[in-house]
C-alpha cells in the first residue's frame, strides 16, 4: 500500500471512527447514564480535531474526506438534539437555530455561493461538542455524588431546566452569531454579482471544466491534489456539475 492510499485511509478511519460512536450516543445514554454518554461524546468530538489535523499534517484532504466529515458532523448534532430533546423541552431553541443555518446554507448553494464553513461555524463545532457533552455530565446524578461534595451540592441546588439554560445558551450565542456571519455572507456576494463579475465567475467555471474533461470522477472525489487546486471554487453544486461529465 503507497503512502498516499494509506494517508487517506487513516485519516477517513478517525472519521468512520465518529460516525459509528455518533450512533452509539443514544444506546449509550439509555444504558449507561450521562457520565459514559460524556465520554462517548467528548471521544467523538477528539476525532473531529485529530482527522482534521491528519488531513492537514499528511496533506490527504479529498473532497470526500471533507464531505463525509461535513455530514457526521451534521449527524453528530442531529443525534444529540434529539437526545437533549427527550431531556428537556428547551433544546427546541438550539434546534431551531440550526434548521435556519442550514436553510440559509441550502439557500446559498443554490444561488451558487461558496457554502464552505467560516470561523464562526467552526467555532460553534467546538461549543455544540462541549455543551453537549458537559450537558451529559451535569445532569448525571450518580457523577454530582462521585465528585467533591461542595461542588455537587451547589449543581444539585440548581433544577435541571436551570443547568440547560445556563449551557444552551452558550450554544445558542455560538449559533446566532454563526446564522449571522452567513447572512452577512450571501449579502456581500449578492453585492458582488453584477455581470461582469457573474461572467468572469461563468470563464473560471468553464476553464475548470475544460481542465478536468478527462479526469474521472473517482480522481476528483479522492486525490488530495484536486481538492486543493479547486477547494476554493468548491461549493457541492460545482462538484456536482463537473463530476456528471466523467460518470
Amino acid at each position: 500500500m503507497n503512502n498516499k492510499r494509506f494517508n487517506f485511509l487513516i485519516t477517513n478511519f478517525f472519521t468512520f471512527i465518529r460516525t459509528v460512536g455518533i450512533f452509539a450516543i443514544i444506546p449509550f445514554y439509555k444504558n449507561y447514564g450521562g457520565f459514559t454518554t460524556f465520554v462517548l461524546s467528548m471521544c467523538c468530538f477528539l476525532t473531529d480535531f485529530i482527522d482534521g489535523l491528519l488531513a492537514r499534517s499528511l496533506k490527504s484532504s479529498t473532497f470526500f474526506g471533507s464531505l463525509f466529515d461535513a455530514l457526521s458532523d451534521k449527524v453528530f448534532l442531529i443525534i444529540n438534539m434529539v437526545l437533549l430533546m427527550s431531556m428537556s423541552s428547551l433544546a427546541i431553541v438550539p434546534i431551531l437555530f440550526e434548521v435556519a443555518i442550514a436553510i440559509t446554507q441550502s439557500y446559498k448553494y443554490n444561488k451558487g455561493i461558496n457554502i464552505k464553513s467560516n470561523m464562526f461555524g467552526r467555532t460553534k463545532m467546538w461549543v455544540a461538542g462541549i455543551v453537549i457533552s458537559l450537558t451529559y455530565l451535569l445532569t448525571d446524578n450518580k457523577f454530582l455524588n462521585w465528585v467533591n461534595y461542595n461542588l455537587s451540592v451547589n449543581i444539585s441546588n440548581l433544577d435541571q431546566t436551570k443547568v440547560l439554560c445556563i449551557l444552551f445558551m452558550f450554544l445558542v450565542i455560538s449559533e446566532i452569531l454563526t446564522l449571522g456571519s452567513y447572512v452577512k455572507e450571501y449579502f456581500d456576494e449578492k453585492e458582488k454579482m453584477t455581470p461582469e463579475f457573474i461572467k468572469t465567475k461563468e470563464e473560471e467555471e468553464k476553464k475548470i471544466e475544460k481542465e478536468i474533461s478527462n479526469v474521472s470522477f473517482r480522481e476528483i472525489m479522492f486525490e488530495h491534489e484536486y481538492y486543493e487546486k479547486y477547494k476554493d471554487y468548491g461549493n457541492l453544486k460545482l462538484v456536482r456539475t463537473l463530476s456528471k461529465k466523467n460518470r
